[in-house]
C-alpha cells in the first residue's frame, strides 16, 4: 500500500490572501507520526470543476486524500458536490448529523433554518464522522481500496475530526508502523547558518544519522533521525549535539519558549513582571497564552510613552533627555522600576525601534535593548534584528523570553 498523501485545500479566501492555511502544515506533522508522508497540495478556489478534477489526478497517484473546507452552509461551499460529480452519487442529508445540528442548535436557543440544515449533507455512500468541536461533520468516501477524507476548515474542527476519527481509520488501514527514531532540539541564540557551520568544523552529524532544520524568529529546530536499529548511535549523536549547542538549546521538545521559560518559574515558586514599549504587551500576551500563568506572572506595563515610563516605572526624565528612550539605561531603568512596582522576584523590560520610521545612523530600525532584573543585578543586552516591524517584534519577545531563561540557569 502507498503510504503517500495528498491535500487538496479549497476556499477562495485563502487564494485572496485573507485566511492563512496552516492545514499542510498541521497534516503534514500528524500524518508523519503515523508513518505517513504528506506529498503534495494543491490549493484551489471554491470552483467546483477544478476541486473534482483535482480529486480525479490525486487519485491516480495516491491510495489516501485529504480535502479541506467547503463543508458549510452558503452557497459557495461546493466541496460535497465536487465529490459528489466524481462519484457520479448524490447529496443525501445525515440524520444522524442533522440530530446533533437540532440538538447544538437548541443549546443556543437557534433554530435550524433550511440552510443551516445544509450542514448535515454528506456525499451518498460516505461515512459521517462527527465534529465534537463545530457543526459539519467530516466525511470518509472509500472507494476501489482509496481513501477520501473531507474534513471541515476551521482548524479547530478539522482537528478535532482528525485525531478522534481519521487517525484511528488510518492506524487501522495501514497497520502499525516502525517509525524512525527521531531527537529535537529547540535552539536560541544562534542562526541557522552560525549551526551548521558549527556541526562542519566539528564533523557533525554521523554518517548513519539524518539531520534536518527548521528556522522561525528567534528560534531553530534541529532534528536527528534514525531508523529504530540505530538507536544506540542516534543517543550518541543527540549526546554530542546537547554539548555542542550548549545553553542555546531551551528544550528538547517542541514546546514553545513562553511554555519552557513558564514551568521553570513555577517550579521555583517565582513571579515574574514585564515593561515593554516596542512590543506593545506581546511579551505577556505570549506568556498569558499558557494555562496556568496566574501561577508566576504578576502582570506588565506597556510604556510606550515616555511619560508612561516616567509615572509608572519611575524612568528619569533626565535619562531619556542624554540617552533617549531606546538605551540601555532606560531598558535598565524599565526593569527595575517594574520589578519593584509589582513586587516581582524577576521582571524584562524591551525597548527599541521597530519602524518602518524612527531609525536614524546611530539608532537604526531593528535596535532593542532587552532586560532582566531580579533582587541581585539587571542583565542587558543590545540587539539588532532584521525583518519589517512584526519580524523584530517577533525577535524582540523570543530573546526576552530567552533572556530570563539564561539568567535562570545561571548562564548569564
Amino acid at each position: 500500500m502507498r503510504t503517500e498523501v495528498e491535500l487538496i485545500s479549497t476556499g477562495s479566501e485563502l487564494l485572496s490572501g485573507r485566511t492563512l492555511n496552516r492545514h499542510a502544515q498541521y497534516l503534514g506533522e500528524e500524518l508523519a507520526r503515523i508513518g505517513l508522508r504528506l506529498t503534495r497540495d494543491t490549493t484551489l478556489g471554491d470552483d467546483r470543476t477544478a476541486i473534482a478534477d483535482a480529486v480525479r489526478s490525486s487519485l491516480e497517484r495516491v491510495d489516501v486524500v485529504f480535502v479541506t473546507g467547503g463543508l458549510g452552509p452558503t452557497v459557495d461551499d461546493v466541496t460535497r458536490d465536487s465529490l459528489a460529480d466524481v462519484l457520479n452519487r448524490e447529496v443525501v442529508t445525515d440524520e444522524e448529523s442533522l440530530r446533533r445540528l437540532h440538538e447544538k442548535y437548541a443549546s443556543f436557543d437557534r433554530t435550524v433554518t433550511e440552510g443551516a440544515a445544509r450542514q448535515a449533507l454528506i456525499v451518498q455512500g460516505a461515512r459521517a464522522l462527527p465534529n465534537s468541536v463545530g457543526v459539519s461533520p467530516g466525511e470518509l468516501i472509500e472507494i476501489d481500496g482509496r481513501m477520501i477524507f473531507l474534513l471541515p476548515g476551521p482548524p479547530r474542527e478539522l482537528k478535532a475530526v482528525f485525531q478522534e476519527h481519521v487517525v484511528p481509520c488510518l492506524v487501522e488501514y495501514f497497520g502499525s508502523r516502525t517509525l524512525p527514531e527521531e531527537k529535537v532540539f529547540q535552539v536560541c541564540g544562534m542562526g541557522e547558518s552560525d549551526i551548521i557551520s558549527l556541526l562542519e568544523i566539528n564533523d557533525f552529524p554521523p554518517e548513519e544519522i539524518d539531520i534536518a532544520y527548521c528556522a522561525a524568529p528567534g528560534r531553530v529546530e534541529v532534528r536527528l533521525s534514525a531508523p529504530h536499529e540505530r538507536e544506540d548511535e542516534l543517543e550518541s549523536a543527540a549526546s554530542a549535539l546537547r554539548s555542542l549547542l550548549g545553553h542555546h538549546v531551551f528544550t528538547e521538545d517542541r514546546r514553545a519558549m513562553e511554555e519552557v521559560v513558564g514551568g521553570m518559574l513555577r517550579e521555583r515558586g517565582v513571579k515574574l513582571a514585564t515593561a515593554e514599549s516596542c512590543t506593545g504587551g506581546l511579551v505577556g500576551e505570549r506568556i498569558t497564552a499558557v494555562a496556568g500563568s496566574s501561577d508566576y506572572y504578576l502582570g506588565g506595563i506597556i510604556s510606550y510613552a515616555n511619560k508612561v515610563k516616567v509615572a509608572e516605572l519611575g524612568v528619569d526624565w533626565a535619562t531619556l533627555a542624554s540617552d533617549g528612550a531606546v538605551s540601555e539605561a532606560v531598558a535598565r531603568q524599565m526593569a527595575e522600576g517594574v520589578r519593584e512596582s509589582l513586587g516581582a522576584d524577576y521582571s524584562i523590560a524591551v525597548t527599541g525601534i521597530a519602524g518602518p520610521a524612527g531609525g536614524t545612523e546611530e539608532k537604526p530600525v531593528g535596535l532593542v535593548y532587552i532586560a532582566v532584573a531580579d533582587k541581585h543585578r539587571t542583565i542587558i543586552k543590545k540587539k539588532r534584528f532584521p525583518g519589517d516591524r512584526e519580524w523584530i517584534r517577533l525577535w524582540t519577545c523570543q530573546f526576552a523570553l530567552d533572556l530570563l531563561r539564561r539568567r535562570l540557569i545561571g548562564a548569564v
